[in-house]
């Protein structure tokens, strides 16, 4: 990695971009009364910016002064004012979520109690040691179950189940993963939360615990269900009774044991980690476009993957992609594959894509739209996969819902917090995860919210595209810059639709 080149490159980057007469012309239609030139900033120098950031050539600061020095400059060169030390609007050029703080790229947290959350807003956390919770060095070694069993509920006013996919006990207490649905007695239509506060639930040991219903961050219909006392390490049951029904049992002892997970090093620079992973964006956005795909015509992601060729010499002049990475010409033949012009992209493409990216594309490109996605249903499944960059990630979950598939986990370690990098990347989460199910279909995994709690993190992830059939196993592939783990993980449906 070379620091030095990287400030000079993107330095370069920002006094070619105000020498362009051009780019100063206001575009049409002109902007509205009170509007700023700033908007104007190409979204060239700003992918280069936060490019550079992302993988550690260039500290947020020196990147953040670079830009806003270019964006006074063009403001001057546009005779708008500009009030010093301000940054302009930039939601239309640039692809990520609006900036949080007064620095573009500085790292910015979500405070939500203390827990973070990207993406929805949590129930309140409860705190990790107290009077019936032990510490973290109390509870013994993290305990990681499938359970696959649903537990009905029904009263005058609201039926329903909780479908329970697993039992996870750590550092931050007990709880089970699951999916709910709720319903009127009376019609189809659904009727607020489940009533855990109803529901009893009985150790082995004739203990009695409270259940504490909480999303963080996961998806809708999906939450995390408190244990409250904290349970002993060594409990092999659990009774849990809803209201209106028969007490269901849930093993503790149980498993579901698959081949060890293979892990091989991968040699992989930082640059080449994070153009795969902007891959891994482009391919999760192109569904958007269903009616573009089913005809082979152009999917309109140009706003999108405008300044990649940009940011691919800028990890270039950094020397963090090597000369003879194939990765930026695979990047290249995806954005041709999908119609994605005007990316800048220089390097010559080649049709040496990698397997779980030619499955995704012959996905799209089967010009069957109207292929059905799998029933809704859970699956139990409780996995824990060995460290990567920092963090462990334990699968505790899928299921299928509205046409959509998840999967539930926990990422273990210290996570940087949301931290947006090209394309909208969250950085907190530095791995690249797929799955592919057992008809030898390839899908991606990309986080879709998390909720830290002092470095554990509720992780759901969402597969593009969905599972089409309920497998009885996936494969994982999770991997990180210099090594990548493969995991084959037995699933047990609960009930497929």
């Amino acid at each position: 990695m070379n620091r030095e080149r990287a400030e000079t490159f993107l330095r370069m980057a920002a006094e070619a971009e105000l020498r362009d007469p051009g780019r100063l012309r206001w575009p049409a239609p002109p902007p509205p009364p009170g509007g700023s030139a700033l908007a104007m900033m190409p979204v060239a120098l700003l992918r280069a910016a936060s490019t550079l950031v992302a993988v550690g050539a260039l500290d947020p600061e020196a990147a953040d002064a670079i830009v806003a020095d270019a964006e006074l400059a063009r403001a001057v060169r546009c005779h708008e004012p500009a009030e010093a030390g301000v940054t302009g609007p930039l939601g239309q050029a640039w692809a990520g979520p609006p900036r949080v703080s007064s620095r573009r790229f500085a790292r910015a947290r979500i405070k939500a109690g203390p827990g973070r959350q990207a993406g929805r807003t949590p129930a309140p956390a409860e705190p990790r040691a107290g009077p019936g919770r032990p510490g973290p060095d109390q509870y013994g070694p993290d305990r990681y179950v499938p359970v696959g069993l649903m537990v009905l509920f029904h009263d005058e006013t609201i039926s329903g189940e909780l479908d329970l996919m697993s039992y996870a006990h750590t550092a931050s207490g007990a709880r089970l993963i699951a999916s709910w649905q709720t319903r009127d007695p009376l019609g189809p239509r659904r009727r607020g939360l489940p009533p855990v506060e109803d529901f009893t639930v009985t150790d082995d040991q004739g203990q009695r615990y409270e259940l504490l219903f909480a999303t963080k961050g996961r998806p809708e219909s999906t939450c995390d269900l408190g244990l409250r006392p904290d349970p002993p390490p060594g409990i092999r049951w659990l009774d849990i009774t809803g209201p209106g029904e028969q007490a269901v049992r849930v093993d503790l002892d149980r498993r579901m044991d698959g081949p060890a997970p293979e892990v091989r090093a991968t040699g992989r620079s930082a640059g080449e980690h994070l153009l795969n992973r902007i891959a891994e964006r482009i391919l999760t956005l192109a569904p958007e476009f269903p009616a573009q795909l089913a005809t082979m015509a152009p999917v309109p992601l140009t706003n999108l993957t405008l300044g990649l060729g940009t940011a691919v010499a800028a990890l270039e002049a950094a020397e963090i992609v090597p000369p003879d990475s194939p990765v930026p010409g695979r990047l290249a033949a995806l954005c041709a594959s999908l119609g994605v012009g005007g990316h800048g992209i220089t390097a010559e493409p080649t049709p040496d894509l990698p397997e779980p990216w030619l499955s995704v594309l012959s996905h799209y490109h089967r010009r069957k739209p109207d292929i059905a996605p799998a029933r809704d249903g859970f699956a139990a499944m409780a996995a824990a996969l060995p460290e990567l960059d920092g963090i462990r990630l334990v699968l505790l979950g899928l299921h299928n819902c509205d046409g959509s598939t998840w999967v539930n986990a926990l990422a273990l370690g210290q996570l940087s917090g949301p931290q947006h990098g090209p394309l909208g990347l969250d950085m907190a989460i530095p791995l690249s995860i797929w799955v592919r199910d057992d008809a030898g279909r390839w899908h991606v995994a990309r986080p879709a919210g998390w909720f830290d709690e002092d470095g554990e993190a509720s992780l759901t992830l969402r597969l593009t595209p969905p599972l089409i059939r309920c497998p009885a196993w996936i494969e994982v592939l999770a991997a990180g810059q210099s090594a990548e783990v493969r995991a084959t993980v037995p699933l047990c449906w609960g009930y497929p639709g």
